[in-house]
């Protein structure tokens, strides 16, 4: 007890002591603060503490759609003169970005975008300024996962920003299926049937090529993976995520398991042909998927699923 009150009394001296130098000669002056050239944030930070920041972006598969990257003065100083900001593409930002994330981000191939200019001009008066980069969507190769690194170079004004003068923008394509569902349904566990579904809860449906979508666990997992109850808890299925092929009709064609046919523990997925197996609604004011599909390991029926997906909202 002697130490805490003694560390206790030491503290309020400390407080008193700082308390004091502050009156005195304040330890941060704004006014005397430059101001910085940046990218500024357009979202969250996928990985807060990596060596960049990384804004994740994603885009209705389409002719043209737009990407807005925001420069900024940032700072207390009002901009009083026009800066003219100067960036260009750095593969080895998105290098180090790779190697020290541990993801496979590969730079968008220039026919796949459009930008006027790497530069751009911050009005007098203004704190921030946006560049439009265009997008071809349609023509992206969904099973890459692209992004365009950007540095600052130089600017007629102001100090660039020593955290934020690199940000790489990753930018991924939807098909018109991808989204957030949720999704209810029947499952059964032939050789563990203590073993249960969790419905209803949300999952997203995210895009892997122009015709298929994988099952996303958003909820309990943040991957690719099936969640479910043993009786005494949760647990997951490992190396196990249904990935759904659709026609043109908006049909099943079938279904099979992310991390390969078979994956390394033999486990994979097929399609249950007497299953609904399509959207049975599909239009601007709802859409909803029913799919019935097995799961197979060392190359016997293990799980039976039937499921209905409802369009909940789109997927960020």
């Amino acid at each position: 007890m002697k130490n805490i009150l003694t560390k206790i009394g030491l503290f309020a001296v400390a407080m008193v002591t700082l308390t004091s130098c502050l009156d005195e000669d304040p330890l941060f002056d704004p006014d005397k603060v430059e101001n910085v050239i940046e990218f500024f944030d357009i979202g969250l930070i996928a990985s807060p503490g990596s060596v960049y920041p990384l804004y994740v972006s994603s885009f209705t598969a389409a002719a043209e759609v737009e990407l807005k990257v925001i420069v900024s003065y940032s700072g207390a100083q009002e901009n009083t003169q026009n800066i003219n900001v100067k960036f260009k593409l750095d593969p080895a930002a998105l290098e180090a970005y790779n190697d020290s994330e541990g993801t496979d981000y590969e730079v968008l191939p220039s026919n796949l975008y459009s930008i006027d200019a790497m530069e751009v001009t911050i009005p007098s008066g203004q704190r921030q300024v946006e560049k439009t980069i265009k997008l071809f969507t349609n023509n992206f190769d969904f099973s890459k996962n692209y992004a365009i690194p950007l540095t600052i170079t130089e600017s007629s004004f102001g100090v660039i920003s020593g955290n934020f003068e690199t940000a790489i923008y990753a930018v991924g394509a939807k098909n018109k299926y991808d989204g957030v569902y949720q999704v209810t349904g029947e499952f059964s566990d032939l050789t563990r049937p203590e073993f249960s579904g969790l419905y209803p809860y949300n999952v997203e449906l995210r895009t892997i090529t122009a015709t298929t979508v994988g099952r996303w666990d958003s909820e309990f997992l943040g991957g690719y993976g099936y969640v479910f109850n043993t009786g005494g808890g949760l647990s997951y299925f490992g190396s196990y995520a249904a990935v759904f092929k659709l026609d043109d009709s908006n049909n099943v064609t079938a279904v099979t398991n992310y991390y390969g046919q078979p994956a390394a523990n033999t486990r994979y997925a097929e399609i249950d042909p007497t299953g609904v197996n399509k959207y049975t609604t599909f239009s601007e004011d709802g859409k909803t998927l029913e799919v019935s599909y097995f799961m197979y390991q060392s190359g016997n029926k293990r799980l039976v699923f039937k499921e209905k997906y409802e369009y909940v909202r789109e997927r960020g």
